[in-house]
């Protein structure tokens, strides 16, 4: 019976452990690829597999330990990009129609018109300021400034 090429296991193993790490950027398969590069290290320095299993083992929990949560905090800190309506959150704008149609007021905020309510419901007089507190379906609830 053949012996099992553990060098090229170790190989293909920490390639596709780093291509896995590429496409899901999360973190969690890196440290299992630095634990089979640490094995393939181990082979190619003539190891044996016993060894090698624990190199892979005790690097992949090492580095699950220390180095994930140095990563998590990289990317904790970034800034997240508000998208969609989610961008009108904390901007200012101004009341320009009172009594819309619909009943609530109107504002202009980033040259676009919105159909604005405060959280108790209260008419806002025109020219008054506003900041955007959430988003409720087609409504920017709002706060006077």
């Amino acid at each position: 019976m053949a012996e099992i090429p553990w060098l090229w296991i170790w190989i293909v193993l920490a390639a596709l452990l780093y291509i896995g790490e590429m496409l899901t950027t999360a973190f969690f398969l890196l440290p299992f690829a630095l634990g089979a590069t640490a094995a393939l290290l181990g082979n190619l320095l003539g190891a044996a597999l016993w060894l090698q299993w624990v190199l892979f083992i005790v690097v992949s929990i090492l580095c699950l330990i220390f180095v994930r949560p140095f990563f998590k905090q990289l990317t904790s800190k970034a800034e997240k990009v508000k998208a969609g309506v989610d961008r009108l959150i904390d901007m200012t704008g101004v009341i320009v129609e009172g009594n819309a149609p619909t009943g609530a007021n109107r504002a202009r905020i980033d040259r676009e018109l919105w159909n604005v309510s405060t959280e108790t419901g209260e008419q806002l007089a025109i020219d008054t300021k506003i900041r955007v507190l959430r988003v409720e379906g087609t409504y920017l609830i709002v706060e006077a400034v």
